[in-house]
């Protein structure tokens, strides 16, 4: 069983660490990747249990999920900041409130501090539809990914495009595991980040105005909960946005980074 989370550094520059969303690995990042690499040193991981860490010895919790990845940045021995999107920013979120890692700056790409709906929080998504994401990953797992992905796209001008995109890359870096892929959505569906402390970062938080995962009235926690943040909303677009509009979120995201 591999013990190190597969990585691929692109560029020069300040270290940015990008955490993909469930399900996918890092090589969906594509040309958003590219043109960020231009200007800053990209490292691109493929979470444990996904793409090329699909065969990594983990019990792919929250927890586990963030030690690898404190773990990965630890190495770099040098100032970082991440960009997570979706589950990603759980992760990226978990990191900030573990303090264990010193973050230099924070973006959420279409992410969350929580992704269900509960008795105080509307912003998100029903449990019912986690729920059924999880029978069904049981009986097809295959087919419950491309459902999700069609879920991701819907909204955005571009869906179709985007589809496209997503279900041409799922498995270039192989097939996920599984276990992975369940404990996944227990993450999703059970993880509640919401915080009443506020943390100083600079953070940039990015929501696509049509994403039907996301709600853009999360932006008010976020706002709440980082003072020194910038919300940029979307126009237009879904859950993926780094896919649909790929020049201006790396033009958003390097002139925030390099500000």
């Amino acid at each position: 069983m591999k013990t190190e989370l597969y990585s691929e550094i692109n560029g020069a520059g300040h270290n940015v660490v990008l955490l993909h969303g469930w399900g996918m690995h890092g090589g969906l990042w594509g040309q958003f990747k590219s043109l960020l690499s231009e200007n800053v040193k990209t490292h691109t991981l493929d979470l444990p249990g996904f793409g090329f860490s699909k065969e990594m010895e983990s019990d792919f919790s929250l927890k586990a999920l963030t030690d690898a990845v404190e773990g990965y940045i630890e190495s770099i021995k040098k100032p970082v900041s991440i960009i997570g999107w979706s589950l990603g920013g759980l992760i990226a979120l978990n990191i900030l409130q573990r303090k264990k890692i010193n973050l230099e700056k924070l973006i959420l790409l279409a992410s969350t501090p929580s992704f269900t709906k509960k008795q105080d929080w509307e912003n998100a998504m029903e449990q019912s539809v986690f729920d059924a994401f999880s029978n069904d990953l049981k009986q097809d797992y295959k087919k419950t990914l491309k459902r999700f992905l069609s879920l991701q796209t819907r909204g955005s001008e571009l869906a179709r495009e985007e589809l496209r995109e997503l279900n041409q890359q799922l498995n270039s870096h192989g097939e996920p595991n599984v276990k992975a892929l369940e404990s996944g959505l227990t993450i999703l569906s059970n993880t509640d980040l919401r915080s009443d402390e506020k943390n100083d970062i600079a953070a940039l938080i990015m929501l696509g105005e049509k994403d039907t995962l996301i709600p853009l009235s999360v932006k008010n926690e976020f706002e709440k909960t980082f003072p020194n943040s910038e919300v940029v909303v979307l126009e237009k677009t879904g859950h993926a946005p780094f896919i649909s509009q790929p020049e201006y979120c790396a033009e958003i995201i390097k002139n925030f980074i390099n500000e």
